[in-house]
């Protein structure tokens, strides 16, 4: 609130938010292929379409954990969907729900024959194999090991192959989501309002997102940060005018005023982790999740430190000159 006619008006908004991911319909379905090399090296072939989701870091992370083996030796080939039964693409935040959970499924297949050839190898049962960190092992007598280089390569030898089993490493699974996963969390505002131009400061910004498992730390923050640079602009600046006879004055960037670096606010960010029953991985959806609540905060937070002028509703974007008009408005109503 106005203390005293020279400090801006200030104001707190809080928005709270469910959001299901993994879109519906024939949407539900991913397809992917892992390809294991002679030489160890990993190639995953997947429908999903990279543009920012980070799909090629947490893909190529997924398998490093489920074989063991270096990230570094890993492709995801976001390759033409013609090539799988299902390759539906991006959308919905169904990339890691749907699209890693076909990996991971391929990648279980992968690890399972894998498991049998190095139990021959090292004289113990499949359910003691171990990967880890390049070497292949056996839990109990954890000095009978394998590189996982000459596993690969005894996968590809009819020599040494067990009897019954069929050469090469090549796997392909899809998966079905049976229903969607729920994200939740809250954000929180604080704002100013300069009394005199009516421009509105973030002086900072909370959020905190139930995102089920996370198989990225860094790629999560980078989601939720650009989602509520994106609610940001919504609320305050990104705006399409139009003529009286409907033709769009807002022809480019130079007119559509997105939120640059500089006017991002530092975010307080934390995540709660309840595990999702719905797929495999136990993740939920994060890429577009953000952007359901930030617009909201932060109009809340601007009609709250003008609640004392009586302003109780402006469409957004929330420009200076709306905020003026509301303002002056009011005062002659």
């Amino acid at each position: 609130q106005k203390k005293n006619p020279k400090e801006p008006y200030l104001g707190i908004g809080l928005a709270t938010f469910i959001k299901s991911s993994g879109a519906g319909g024939e949407h539900r379905i991913e397809s992917a292929r892992v390809i294991i090399d002679s030489t160890g090296h990993v190639d995953v072939y997947t429908g999903v379409s990279p543009h920012g989701q980070g799909t090629e870091t947490t893909f190529a992370q997924i398998v490093a954990d489920t074989l063991g083996v270096d990230p570094k030796d890993v492709r995801v080939l976001h390759s033409d969907s013609s090539i799988f039964p299902h390759g539906i693409g991006t959308s919905a935040s169904r990339g890691l729900i749907i699209g890693g959970s076909a990996v991971h499924l391929a990648l279980q297949e992968a690890r399972q024959k894998l498991s049998f050839i190095a139990s021959k190898l090292l004289n113990c049962p499949s359910a003691d194999i171990v990967f880890q960190e390049g070497q292949v092992l056996n839990q109990l007598a954890p000095a009978e090991t394998i590189a996982f280089i000459q596993l690969a390569a005894t996968a590809y030898d009819a020599g040494s192959m067990p009897q019954g089993i069929d050469l090469g490493l090549d796997f392909e699974n899809e998966y079905t989501l049976p229903q969607s996963p729920v994200s939740f969390g809250a954000h929180a505002v604080a704002v100013e309002v300069n009394q005199d131009t009516l421009a509105v400061k973030i002086l900072r910004y909370v959020g905190v997102h139930d995102c089920g498992q996370i198989i990225n730390p860094m790629i999560v923050e980078g989601q939720i940060q650009g989602g509520i640079a994106q609610g940001i602009g919504q609320a305050l600046t990104e705006g399409i005018a139009y003529t009286d006879d409907g033709q769009p004055l807002t022809a480019s960037l130079m007119d559509y005023a997105l939120p640059r670096a500089i006017q991002m606010p530092a975010l307080t960010l934390d995540t709660i982790n309840t595990i999702s029953t719905t797929n495999p991985l136990g993740a939920k959806g994060i890429g577009s999740v953000s952007t359901v609540p930030s617009p909201a905060a932060v109009t809340n937070a601007v009609l709250n430190a003008l609640s004392g002028t009586g302003v109780r509703h402006i469409d957004t974007p929330l420009t200076p000159e709306k905020l003026w008009r509301a303002v002056r408005g009011h005062k002659e109503g």
